[in-house]
This record gives C-alpha cells, sequence and structure tokens, in this order.
C-alpha cells in the first residue's frame, strides 16, 4: 500500500518543543502543507487529532470529498515537563541539554519528566499503520492510497518499523516543518512490516528549523 506521510507545518510562535502543545498553523505552515497537496490524491485522509494537523487536513478533506480518519495514535510524541517549551531556553540548563541530546543518541534513553518513551511512541505507530493497513484489507478494500497528516516523531517511528531504519540513522534524514514522504508498505504472510522509501519532498521556501523536533 503507499501510504504519504507528511509532517504539519511550521507553527506560530516558531521554535517550541512541541509535544501534546498545539499551537495553530502559521501563514507560512498553510502555504508548506498546501504545496505538498498540489498534484497528488489520495483515497483516504488520515489525520493526528492535534490542532495543527488537523485543521489542515480537515480543509484538504472537505476540498477532496473524502472523510476524514483522526487517529490519536499519530499525535506526537509527549514531551512532559519539556513540551511547549522554547528549544533555547531548555538548552540554558546543562542538565536538560545533556538529556536532550541522549535523547537523539539512545533509543532506550530516559523520557522527558513525565513524558513519553521511544518504544511507547513506536507502539502506538505501530497500530496506526496497522489502521492504515486496513483501509486496503477492509470493507472499502478498494483503497490503496493515503495520506496521513501528522509530526516528526511519528514519521521517524514509521520509518524504523517499516524501513528497519537503526535509531541513530534516523535523525540523518532531514523532515523539516512540511516534508512528505511517500512509503510503499505492508505485512508478510508471517505478520512482519515492511516498506521502502520511494520518495522525500522538502517543502519549498519556508525559514528553516531543526529537522529533529517535534
Amino acid at each position: 500500500m503507499l501510504i504519504d506521510l507528511i509532517r504539519h507545518g511550521a507553527t506560530e510562535p516558531p521554535d517550541l518543543l512541541l509535544g501534546r502543545s498545539d499551537p495553530p498553523l502559521s501563514d507560512t505552515g498553510r502555504a508548506q502543507f498546501q504545496g505538498q497537496m498540489e498534484g497528488r490524491d489520495w483515497k483516504a485522509i488520515v489525520t493526528s487529532p492535534l490542532r495543527r494537523t488537523r485543521e489542515a487536513a480537515d480543509a484538504l478533506a472537505r476540498d477532496r470529498g473524502l472523510a476524514l480518519i483522526v487517529e490519536p495514535n499519530w499525535r506526537e510524541m509527549d514531551f512532559g515537563a519539556w513540551d511547549g517549551q522554547p528549544i533555547a531556553s531548555l538548552r540554558q540548563d546543562a542538565a536538560i541539554a545533556a538529556k536532550l541530546d541522549r535523547f537523539y543518541e539512545d533509543e532506550n534513553a530516559e523520557p522527558p519528566p513525565g513524558g513519553e518513551s521511544w518504544s511507547a511512541l513506536c507502539a502506538r505507530v505501530g497500530d496506526g499503520l496497522d489502521a492504515v493497513l486496513d483501509l486496503a484489507s477492509g470493507p472499502a478494500g478498494h483503497i490503496s492510497s493515503a495520506l496521513v497528516v501528522t509530526h516528526g516523531g511519528p514519521i521517524r517511528a514509521a520509518l524504523a518499523l517499516t524501513c528497519g531504519l537503526p535509531f541513530v540513522h534516523l535523525w540523518t534524514l532531514r523532515i523539516a516543518y512540511g516534508t512528505r514522504l511517500t512509503l510503499n508498505f505492508d505485512r508478510d504472510d508471517d505478520g512482519r512490516m515492511w516498506g521502502e522509501l520511494i520518495e522525500i519532498v522538502q517543502p519549498s521556501g519556508g525559514p528553516g528549523q531543526d529537522g529533529r523536533l517535534a
């Protein structure tokens, strides 16, 4: 099955560590998303329930005459006590900066205080991928392509689960705001998920930002 995974566009204000915190898209963010939709066609649209994804996905679904599937498993990682904080401010605390660095180096690193672990994120994204596959095998089995509007963390988790990319290699892929990835994936007869990354398209224009962050 073909699936397009798109990270939401830039938000206002910028440069925050966004997990469950949910500011709106900026005008730039809306333009980044819309630019990735041109010339693309899907049979289903799935979205994280967070405002910065659902707002754009809802407008697209209405425009395309498709039902919008809201799937909580595609929401961003919960960064706990760090959630919604300016990244620069977090890094001013040496202890937090060290924990942030370990977060990107070790999949078994301690999660943020009160936050979510990488393994927990992968578990629910796996359920989200299964739900997408169910669209092709269910009563509406003609559905062979879907768009998932989500966040940086779930996209990387999906690549780890389908393509088997090691954790440390996931950060070599720049997934900036508005980045779209096309993935072909399915399950073998033994239930093991497999995938191949077909395309990565960065948005045109817009400010640069750390592509690692949510």
